[in-house]
C-alpha cells in the first residue's frame, strides 16, 4: 500500500469513528444530587452570635434562638431593673460574634449608638436622656461615620470578637422616661 493511500485511509477511519462516537457534546443531562440545608439559631449559625461566656453574658439572652441584649427588668437572669441614672454604666464582654464559616469575612455592625431623649430640645426642657454605645473588644476595626457602621475587617474562620456596652442616663428624672427598644444589624461578607 502506498503511503499516501495509507494516510488517507487512516484519516478516514479516525474521522468516521469520531462521527460514529459523537463529538463529546450533549443536548441535556438529568441527574439527581442530595442537598442538605438546615437553619440554626444564632449561637450555632455560620456566623455565631451568642452571649459571652463570662458573667456579663447574663445581660444577653437567647430569645427563640436569637440574641437579645436585656438590661431591663424583663431579664430574669440578673437582679436589677436597668442602668443607673446620673451614671455611666459599662458592661464588658456582653456578647460574642464568631466566624464559624470557611471564608474570611468582613463583619459590620450597625447602629453603633442608640439614643432616647424625653422632653423638648427647643426650648430646652429635657426630662431624660439615655445613650448607649457598642464597643468591640478585639479585632481590627474601623468606623464609617457616614453610614454609622462599625467594620471589623478580616474575621478569619474560627476567629471571634467580643462586644461591650457603655450606657449613660441623666438626670434622675430619666427613670421611667427613657428606654431603648431597637434592633442591631449584623452583617458578614466574604
Amino acid at each position: 500500500m502506498e503511503r499516501r493511500t495509507f494516510v488517507l485511509s487512516a484519516g478516514a477511519i479516525v474521522g468516521g469513528g469520531g462521527l460514529a462516537l459523537g463529538t463529546g457534546a450533549f443536548d441535556s443531562v438529568e441527574a439527581e444530587r442530595d442537598v442538605s440545608i438546615t437553619v440554626a439559631d444564632d449561637a450555632d449559625g455560620y456566623l455565631s452570635i451568642r452571649p459571652h461566656d463570662g458573667p456579663n453574658g447574663a445581660y444577653a439572652t437567647m430569645d427563640d434562638g436569637e440574641l437579645a441584649v436585656e438590661l431591663t427588668d424583663d431579664n430574669g437572669a440578673v437582679a436589677g431593673d436597668g442602668v443607673n441614672a446620673n451614671a455611666l454604666t459599662g458592661v464588658a464582654n456582653l456578647f460574642t460574634i464568631q466566624n464559624q464559616g470557611t471564608n474570611e469575612v468582613e463583619l459590620a455592625v450597625s447602629p453603633l449608638t442608640f439614643l432616647d431623649v424625653s422632653g423638648s430640645i427647643f426650648p430646652p426642657s429635657i426630662d431624660g436622656v439615655l445613650g448607649v454605645l457598642l464597643v468591640p473588644q478585639s479585632g481590627s476595626w474601623s468606623v464609617d461615620p457616614d453610614r454609622g457602621v462599625l467594620s471589623i475587617t478580616d474575621l478569619a474562620p474560627g476567629e471571634e470578637t467580643d462586644f461591650s456596652l457603655a450606657a449613660v442616663a441623666f438626670p434622675e428624672s430619666a427613670i421611667d422616661e427613657v428606654e431603648i427598644d431597637d434592633e442591631l444589624l449584623i452583617t458578614a461578607e466574604a
